[in-house]
């Protein structure tokens, strides 16, 4: 498709929402640092080598969920180096762990660190109580946050956001901080989850994102309508008037998660698909565009 077919937003129209983790800052790639974290707690109780294997175990677990997050077709597991088997049986072990949180919510918490934690230790053969498996979680999160850096181009997007004076809001995901109960089984508070979310996105002030006011997926996750809605109500209340989504952009790194429920339920204006391995910017109809780099989509507003 052709530049001039995109659909037009100016400059003094745009509204703009995005996405967090790998689409303003590197979590993925950051995740086998941060896992040092984890290494470090099972390190002090049990020594050098098993630090490693749960270390290992952790990274295993957390690249195969993201293998799941990603591959949706056939086509897309044949060139996988994951397959859908492992996928399948580490999601029944998951939904195994949350069979409560899933019949009092609906769905379960896909990437919880505390159940990546706890499945790395049984693959290990390794009996933990709650304690040490809230501490690695705390040690994850800390190195994470340490870490945390911007994605490049986004600095630049989102100082030229600031200058045209245009709000930014964040709508992004749960961390699905769980805790473990007696009877084996994981417990979600909504409240208990979001206060850690929200002091890990306060963080990013201090890493130069300027941003209005974040939307945190508890309950609510993603793709479901309601996590969205939440955001854009949210918005709407720090705007001070409704939000005219044709005018609005979404930026996410998962079209299935993070872009498809704006474009195609809400009439997003403009839907922007961050993916690491694109060299170009691509046009893939008049409401999306994809790109490795966010600066690269400044000349598309007027």
């Amino acid at each position: 498709m052709q530049t001039n077919q995109l659909h037009k937003i100016t400059w003094q129209d745009s509204i703009w929402f995005s996405d967090v983790d790998d689409t303003l800052i590197n979590t993925a790639k950051n995740t086998e640092v941060a896992s040092e974290g984890v290494e470090l707690v099972f390190t002090a109780r049990f020594g050098k080598e098993i630090g490693k294997k749960i270390k290992k175990n952790f990274i295993e677990v957390f690249h195969t969920m993201m293998a799941g997050l990603r591959n949706k077709t056939e086509d897309d597991w044949s060139t996988s180096a994951i397959k859908k088997e492992e996928f399948d049986n580490l999601w029944e072990k998951i939904e195994k762990y949350q069979q409560e949180i899933k019949e009092k919510y609906g769905t379960v918490k896909k990437f919880s660190r505390e159940i990546f934690i706890q499945i790395a230790a049984d693959r290990a053969n390794l009996q933990i109580s709650p304690e040490l498996l809230y501490e690695a979680a705390d040690a994850y999160w800390v190195t994470l946050s340490e870490k945390t850096e911007l994605l490049p181009g986004v600095k630049n997007l989102t100082d030229i956001i600031k200058q045209h004076g245009r709000p930014l809001y964040l709508i992004t995901s749960s961390d699905a901080r769980l805790k473990l109960k007696s009877n084996g089984q994981f417990e979600y508070i909504p409240e208990y989850s979001e206060s850690f979310k929200r002091e890990r996105m306060q963080l990013l002030r201090n890493k130069g994102l300027e941003f209005n006011i974040v939307s945190i997926g508890d309950p609510e996750d993603k793709p479901h309508l309601d996590f969205f809605k939440k955001g854009i109500n949210l918005a709407e209340k720090d705007f001070g008037s409704p939000i005219i989504l044709k005018n609005a952009i979404f930026m996410g790194d998962s079209f299935t998660a993070d872009l498809q429920t704006p474009k195609e339920q809400l009439g997003f204006g403009l839907v922007v698909l961050c993916q690491e391995e694109k060299a170009i910017v691509e046009i893939i109809d008049e409401h999306q565009i994809t790109t490795n780099n966010l600066e690269k989509i400044i000349p598309y507003f007027l």
